[in-house]
């Protein structure tokens, strides 16, 4: 089954609507209706057959659908830019778009594929409402961002100016400030970008000082923490000392996030009293907004995994998937062994028979043994679509063809039970693949190894590599 097949079949059942045209004329032919009969191209003012670029300048200037794209702008839609990311390799384009009349929030994945028929590339846009999960993941940023804005009030009445620095291997230096520590440094707050920020701090450091900053920053690195008191030339007052201190945090991606406060304790360096006590009520209030702003983060998180897990098994859903094969920052989707596509044997006979209420807890039964597999095996489970399950591996220490028999064993051991079959239980069918050259092909020869398993007998499994 190709690519555009499995769209069709699948993933587009469980959209708002999706349509198709000939890439390189940008000719849309048919009208765009949603799911609940909207013709959205008579809405704009259009008749079929009509240009991708007319649909995309009405859709942005139209009184009935005014649209602001909310996605990543290292792209700007068109056909002309989604005929340049075909040419370069791109398999898919996603893009969100908010309506400001109708308040909603709309992603749309492009898929670029070429027509086995005309060998001319083809998109398949299709258009999914995904305002609910937008406006918590809005709402959670909102909150953080909130409590940010009065941590930074709150510290800088007591004379102390907040700080982020991000260091990440290939990538200049930046740094962040608060309104108050661009007051306490001496230059107008925004006038220079992150990069240019960090140097002037840097180049600021009297020189003698730099040996005890630099090993103030790897010890805040390595251990989490540190303090230090230096001495910055400040602009416009020449030398004064800097209270500093941070902590750290080690990102996925390599990148280090140090986080403190800087404070000028010029006038009390020699009273050492006085310094530890405005510097104690000071760390205090970070303390106290530090947790804060960790329970905002953590609705953040929330929201964010609600948003990449499948909402009735648990397991993670397509758009998680197709992150992280389309992910080349995280080196992640390099590390494949192999790919595994399972589906439940005669599962539209059970539905019949026992319902779909009994269909669902089979599916949820089978997820949560899934899930359990999946905490001492490195590999990810996916609803793929349906009853559909697809496993993705990264387990260097077990061989694939023992992984498939152990999953195949795992669900019959469920003995979830169903009388309509002669197996008594309920069985899925199970192909996978080890061949991880391009694991873009991979699902592929899983899909083609899972129908060979059912045409086999079902209750099994079969490995693409095999088929001969």
């Amino acid at each position: 089954m190709t690519l555009a097949e499995r769209i069709n079949e699948i993933y587009l059942k469980r959209v708002m609507y999706y349509f198709n045209f000939d890439l390189i004329s940008g000719i849309v032919e048919q009208d765009i209706v949603d799911d609940k009969g909207n013709n959205y191209t008579q809405k704009l003012g259009l008749t079929s057959p009509c240009t991708f670029d007319e649909l995309l300048e009405r859709s942005f200037s139209s009184d009935h659908f005014p649209m602001c794209d909310v996605s990543d702008e290292a792209m700007k839609l068109s056909q002309q830019s989604l005929l340049e990311a075909y040419n370069n390799g791109v398999e898919m384009v996603e893009k969100i778009f908010y309506s400001t009349i109708m308040d909603t929030y709309h992603r749309i994945n492009y898929y670029l594929i070429e027509d086995e028929q005309t060998g001319r590339p083809r998109v398949y846009a299709c258009c999914a409402d995904i305002t609910a999960e937008e406006k918590k993941r809005n709402e959670a940023y909102d909150r953080m961002r909130s409590i940010q804005i009065e941590t930074d009030d709150i510290v800088a009445s007591a004379q102390v100016g907040i700080w982020h620095i991000y260091l990440k291997d290939g990538c200049e230096p930046r740094l962040q400030i608060s309104r108050k520590m661009s007051e306490l440094m001496g230059v107008e707050y925004g006038c220079m970008s992150e990069e240019e920020m960090y140097e002037f701090w840097h180049s600021h450091v009297k020189k003698s000082s730099l040996p005890s900053v630099t090993a103030s920053v790897n010890e805040m690195i390595e251990k989490g923490f540190s303090e230090n008191t230096y001495t910055w030339i400040h602009p416009l007052k020449g030398e004064t000392y800097v209270r500093c201190g941070g902590t750290s945090k080690h990102m996925e991606d390599g990148e280090v996030v140090l986080r403190g406060y800087h404070s000028d304790v010029t006038e009390i360096v020699t009273s050492e009293t006085k310094q530890k006590q405005l510097l104690a009520e000071a760390l205090e209030e970070v303390s106290k907004q530090k947790k804060l702003l960790q329970e905002a983060l953590d609705n953040y998180k929330e929201a964010d995994y609600d948003r990449r897990r499948d909402f009735l098994t648990g397991l993670r859903n397509r758009q998680d998937m197709f992150e992280l094969l389309q992910d080349v920052l995280s080196g992640k989707r390099e590390h494949i062994k192999a790919m595994y596509l399972m589906d439940i044997d005669n599962f539209k006979k059970l539905n019949d028979t026992y319902g779909h209420v009994y269909g669902d807890e089979c599916l949820k039964a089978i997820a949560g043994v899934l899930n359990e597999y999946s905490k001492s095996n490195d590999i990810y489970f996916y609803r793929y679509g349906g009853e559909e399950i697809l496993g993705i591996s990264f387990d260097d220490s077990k061989d694939p063809d023992n992984i498939a028999d152990e999953l195949i064993t795992l669900i019959r051991e469920l003995g979830f039970k169903r009388d309509d079959t002669e197996s008594k239980i309920v069985t899925v069918s199970l192909g996978y693949t080890r061949d991880n050259r391009r694991y873009e092909k991979m699902i592929d020869k899983a899909d083609n190894a899972m129908y060979a398993a059912k045409e086999r007998g079902k209750n099994q499994a079969v490995c693409f590599e095999d088929i001969g």
